[in-house]
C-alpha cells in the first residue's frame, strides 16, 4: 500500500512537471493521463496481492486437505484439485477443492478463511468440510498445524 501510494505520487508529480509549460487542455491532458495510470498501478498491485493470496490458500488446502480425508479414513487416490478465491478484498478467501478416493469415490472439501493468508506456512484458519460421496466426513476450524 505504501508503495502504491507513492509511486502514485511520483506519477502525479512527473506529469505536473511535464505539464508545466503547456497549454490548459494539454495539462488536463497529461493530468488525465497520469491518473489513469496511477489508478492501473493500484489495481495491478491489487490483483497481485490478490493473486498470492489464493496461491498460498490453495496450496496449503490441498496438502492439509489431503492430510485431513487421509485422518478421517479416506485415502486419496491422487492430489486434491483446489480453487482458492478471494473475496471482500482479502478478508475472507473461499476454498473449493475436489478429489476421488482409493475406492473410486468423490472426495470434495470446502471451506472459507480469513486468515490473513501466509500468517502459518503449515495451517490455515476457519471452517472447513469434506465429503465422500456427499456424506460428512469431517468438519475443522482449521487445515494444518
Amino acid at each position: 500500500m505504501f508503495m502504491n501510494r507513492r509511486l502514485s505520487i511520483v506519477l502525479v508529480a512527473s506529469g505536473l512537471l511535464a505539464g508545466a509549460g503547456c497549454s490548459s487542455d494539454t495539462r488536463d491532458s497529461i493530468t488525465s493521463d497520469v491518473k489513469s495510470a496511477a489508478s492501473d498501478v493500484q489495481d495491478a498491485a491489487g490483483d497481485a496481492l490478490d493473486n498470492a493470496a489464493e496461491t498460498v490458500v490453495r496450496n496449503l488446502a490441498t496438502q492439509q486437505g489431503e492430510e485431513q480425508f487421509q485422518n478421517a479414513g479416506h485415502t486419496l487416490e491422487g492430489p486434491l484439485t483446489c480453487e482458492a478465491k478471494v473475496e471482500d478484498g482479502v478478508s475472507k478467501v473461499d476454498v473449493n477443492c475436489t478429489g476421488t478416493t482409493k475406492d473410486g469415490q468423490p472426495a470434495v472439501l470446502t471451506g472459507t478463511t480469513d486468515e490473513l493468508p501466509g500468517a502459518s506456512v503449515v495451517s490455515i484458519k476457519g471452517q472447513f468440510v469434506g465429503t465422500v460421496g456427499g456424506t460428512q466426513v469431517f468438519s475443522v476450524d482449521h487445515l494444518g498445524g
